[in-house]
């Protein structure tokens, strides 16, 4: 699929709302394996509500700031507001909303990316918390700034991506979101037009993407091997019919279960680029997109 672009921009009103309901329908959606309204974590399903205004707020500015201080800032603002800060969600929106803003394909921002923006993410994953410190993100990181000023956040997350494990935030920033707007749009958008609630389809969308792409958290956090096993079991649901059947309820709900006994096999990444599927689709389309499309559980 080929980059869209706005070419007037949108209004950071446009922006935050997408922010807003990206986040707010995809931490309530039942992906199976992470936490929703259903299900709490480690992180109570209201925490990461509370931080969403802030977040929806800060990327609302994403124009005024460069990518890397726009994260730092959503962090410390989620952090302020709630006590959790999603790293995830602010790293993967700050390009996308800053592209949106400016009217700007997400590559061309990508491609502005400097060595002032690393400073700005290793502070941004300092202040989202220690699970966060000695990976393979932040290893990179620190490499590119021992590398002095030629080196940009683009070379610390291509230097990630490539790692082993590699990092999911930096394999989107190296690929030019390449999984999320080739893979997980479109099956947004596909589920959404066959199932007309946002709920389904966000669920749905989330297994096509787990079933074709292994999750990165997970093989970081259990090994290949596992994370291809996750992947191979979403392709095992999406083929029992997924949200749109019976059959495919009962296969989410038994893989839910699995997921669940083992927090390694949390898809967080996975749960990311749905977040910033749903966020293109929110700010291109408008708010009723997917606000207008939500049902009680009882429809779902």
């Amino acid at each position: 699929m080929t980059e869209r672009s706005l070419p007037e921009g949108v209004p950071p009103g446009r922006v935050a709302a997408a922010v807003s309901s990206a986040l707010t329908l995809g931490y309530s959606a039942p992906m199976p394996g992470t936490d929703s309204r259903f299900s709490d974590g480690v992180v109570a399903h209201e925490t990461r509500l509370l931080g969403v205004p802030a977040l929806a707020a800060t990327l609302a500015g994403a124009d005024e700031r460069p990518v890397g201080e726009t994260a730092l800032e959503a962090v410390l603002g989620a952090r302020a507001a709630s006590g959790y800060a999603d790293l995830k969600a602010a790293g993967f929106l700050a390009p996308l909303s800053r592209a949106a803003l400016l009217g700007e394909r997400v590559g061309k921002v990508l491609a502005g990316l400097s060595y002032g923006d690393v400073r700005y993410f290793v502070r941004a994953l300092e202040q989202a918390g220690p699970e966060h410190i000695g990976g393979t993100l932040h290893g990179a990181l620190g490499v590119a700034l021992g590398a002095g000023r030629d080196a940009t956040l683009r070379d610390a997350m291509r230097f990630a991506a490539a790692g082993s494990p590699p990092d999911a935030t930096a394999r989107e920033y190296a690929q030019g979101f390449e999984v999320t707007r080739s893979l997980a749009r479109p099956a947004l958008e596909a589920a959404l037009a066959r199932v007309e609630a946002a709920r389904p389809a966000i669920v749905q969308a989330y297994l096509e993407v787990l079933a074709e792409v292994p999750d990165e958290d997970v093989e970081r956090r259990a090994g290949r091997k596992e994370a291809e096993d996750v992947s191979r079991m979403a392709g095992g649901v999406v083929k029992a019919g997924g949200a749109g059947s019976r059959r495919g309820l009962q296969a989410i709900a038994n893989l839910d279960g699995i997921l669940k006994q083992d927090a390694r096999l949390k898809p967080s990444a996975t749960e990311a680029r749905i977040f910033s599927a749903a966020f293109l689709c929110g700010v291109e389309r408008g708010p009723a997109y997917l606000n207008g499309r939500v049902r009680p559980a009882s429809q779902r």
